[in-house]
């Protein structure tokens, strides 16, 4: 197996790797390929950033460190600015992908009733199945305003209408039914968002191709697959009553991964009691709502496991929050995997037969976990308990971040931390970049991001292409999309990295959200502003943070920054000079504090309170009880949306600094 670079040399190897089992190939532009001999790029495959290939890469990095091969491998190029011959070429392809997109929407109830669009209907009534794409793109750049969820929410509404009947929701966004309705996990505090997803399970149940189960528990099992599956369901009602329609409900993460594994939700019963290709965990793992049970769960299938190579999961925190609690119930788990019994939890019992029956009992690999210990018990716990695991794949960037250090830790130094890419519930943004990058991503080619500059006003005059976008400036992404958004204004900021050589596409970095901020009456202080100042002033102290938000913390005047905290072990004295450096920090980032900290003294050190053990694990499950449901893709804000937070929170304040 060889993996190559796109370039204009044909002859320029990036890889000479084994062959690593059965593979799951799909097709994705992300400049990598994947061939079984030396051959010309023209001849390759695409492959998507698979685990496979970022645990062979990151063994062959070790391999060069280590002096046991000769030449080391290009990673990908990055230029600073795009070549016009590429740039040209991105145009065409953007313009044609634009145009299939509105062909294929224009005639919805959306698209023919909304104001934002009455200037694109009038400039293209009865006109688009005539206009080439440029002219239709450049009717959609000039007439199409920016849209955000607020437009939407009146059309999404009419799914939860009782009854919900067919012709109110039928071509809404899309022509036809959605398969789908995805759930973000509302972050902010209000309401969670829905976006419908269209034809998913027509690709899926038109394919020849379907998910590989097996009902053997003693075959090698080499993945631990922690995601939720799990999606509700809606029936919507013909006029006559006659018939109904199956729509589901679910997170977008089950989405995405239903169609990445060919599974169908008419399925998933006959399944519950197989493995998925080489899962350590059976399917019915992925359906356990109470947080705390599914990461006990996948901890004792995983820990049973000796063989294991890889993790994946959606955040990096559920990595984190799985050894936490396996930490504290180590010794129950081992006894489960000593005598082969599933341990007495919530939100089990209907699935309780399903692992009961893929469970064995193991007493030899008991007595070695006992002999190794429980993970707080010594650095690189995971490299003792599973020798072959190389790679946790997993968003790591944003506010996830700060839960790589202690990710790290438990790991230690053979196996690494890779990010799948940047993904939100309205779309797909990007595929991770570069392999050794957490928060570096290539721009999607499957729908229309428009880039609009946020230094000007908010107002398609502010709206950049792809080919007009400069490096190290930033924007918020503006979405179109195959499931009917128009023009939707993400609310994310992201920064130019560079472009991709080979087709001039931008290569982004993750910033921000843009209404996350603590706001005082002279000073505004952004999220990344936070997430950098924290992790500076704990940079070098022996401390290891789990997790941390923030909020305005008025107990007393004036009002200052307050972190509530959680930290694994017992270094809790060293957080005494954590407020300082954070001001100091602040102060470094934020010119307003370094004023009002200067002239008139009216920024105060921020607080930092302690938070007992396991605090932010039950935080997410609060939020899952309150109707979030999206089971490992529920997060922590950066900073608390809601005063019911802040004293939730607060009521679990074990010290103050």
């Amino acid at each position: 197996m060889h993996f190559w670079r796109k370039t204009s040399d044909p002859d320029v190897l990036i890889a000479d790797l084994t062959p690593y089992g059965q593979e799951n190939i799909n097709p994705v532009d992300n400049g990598w390929y994947l061939t079984d001999s030396i051959v010309s790029p023209n001849d390759c495959r695409s492959v998507r950033d698979t685990p496979c290939f970022r645990y062979r890469l990151a063994a062959y990095l070790r391999e060069v460190q280590a002096g046991s091969v000769s030449h080391l491998m290009p990673l990908p190029d990055l230029l600073l600015s795009p070549l016009s011959s590429l740039s040209e070429q991105l145009r065409r392809r953007s313009d044609e992908l634009r145009s299939r997109i509105i062909r294929a929407n224009h005639n919805t109830q959306f698209a023919q009733t909304v104001p934002e669009l009455a200037d694109f209907r009038r400039a293209t009534a009865g006109l688009i199945d005539g206009m080439d794409d440029d002219s239709l793109s450049e009717s959609f750049r000039k007439t199409v305003q920016l849209t955000t969820y607020d437009l939407y929410a009146p059309f999404i509404a009419r799914f939860f209408e009782q009854p919900c009947k067919a012709s109110a929701i039928v071509d809404l966004l899309v022509p036809g039914l959605p398969d789908y309705l995805a759930r973000s996990s509302s972050t902010s505090g209000r309401l969670p968002k829905y976006f419908p997803k269209y034809n998913r399970l027509s690709k899926i149940r038109s394919s020849n191709v379907r998910s590989w189960t097996i009902s053997d528990p003693l075959r090698r099992r080499t993945t631990a697959y922690m995601w939720y599956l799990g999606c509700d369901r809606m029936h919507i009602e013909d006029e006559d009553n006659c018939s109904t329609t199956t729509i589901y409900l679910s997170g977008d993460s089950a989405v995405v991964k239903r169609m990445d594994m060919y599974l169908d939700p008419d399925e998933d019963e006959e399944k519950m009691g197989t493995f998925i290709l080489d899962h350590a965990a059976p399917y019915a793992t992925g359906f356990i709502t109470k947080w705390r049970s599914f990461l006990l769960i996948h901890a004792l299938f995983a820990l049973g496991s000796r063989s294991l190579e890889s993790m994946i999961m959606v955040f990096i925190n559920t990595f984190v929050d799985m050894i936490r609690h396996l930490d504290m119930e180590f010794d129950t788990v081992v006894d489960c995997i000593a005598n082969g019994t599933i341990p007495d939890l919530d939100g089990i019992p209907e699935f309780r037969h399903h692992l009961e029956v893929n469970i064995v009992a193991d007493p030899e690999r008991a007595a070695e976990l006992r002999g190794i210990g429980r993970p707080s018990s010594r650095p690189g716990w995971c490299g003792h308990v599973w020798p072959n695991l190389r790679s946790v794949t997993a968003i790591a960037s944003g506010s996830f971040a700060s839960s790589v250090p202690l990710a790290q830790w438990f790991l230690g130094s053979d196996a690494g931390i890779y990010s799948p890419g940047f993904g939100t519930t309205e779309c797909w943004i990007g595929s991770s970049y570069s392999p050794l990058e957490l928060n570096q991503f290539k721009l999607t080619n499957n729908d229309i991001i428009e880039l609009l500059d946020i230094s000007k006003d908010d107002s398609t005059d502010a709206l950049a292409q792809l080919w007009e976008v400069e490096l190290g400036k930033r924007y918020e992404p503006v979405l179109t999309t195959r499931d009917g958004l128009w023009r939707y204004r993400l609310g994310d900021v992201v920064e130019i990295c560079g472009f991709d050589p080979t087709d001039g596409v931008p290569i982004i970095r993750f910033v921000e959200r843009r209404d996350v901020a603590i706001r005082f009456p002279n000073v505004v202080v952004t999220e990344e502003e936070l997430r950098t100042a924290m992790s500076s002033a704990v940079l070098n102290m022996p401390v290891k943070v789990i997790n941390w938000t923030a909020t305005i913390d008025d107990r007393s005047l004036p009002a200052r920054i307050g972190f509530f905290v959680e930290l694994a072990g017992d270094q809790v004295s060293d957080l005494s000079r954590a407020p300082e450096r954070l001001l100091d920090e602040l102060s470094r980032l934020n010119s307003e504090i370094a004023h009002e900290v200067a002239i008139r003294d009216a920024i105060r050190k921020p607080t930092i309170r302690l938070l007992r053990s396991g605090t932010f694990s039950n935080f997410l499950q609060l939020k899952l009880d309150e109707g979030s449901r999206n089971n490992g893709q529920v997060k922590v804000p950066v900073v608390l949306p809601k005063a019911e937070y802040v004293t939730w929170f607060a009521n679990r304040v074990v010290q103050e600094f």
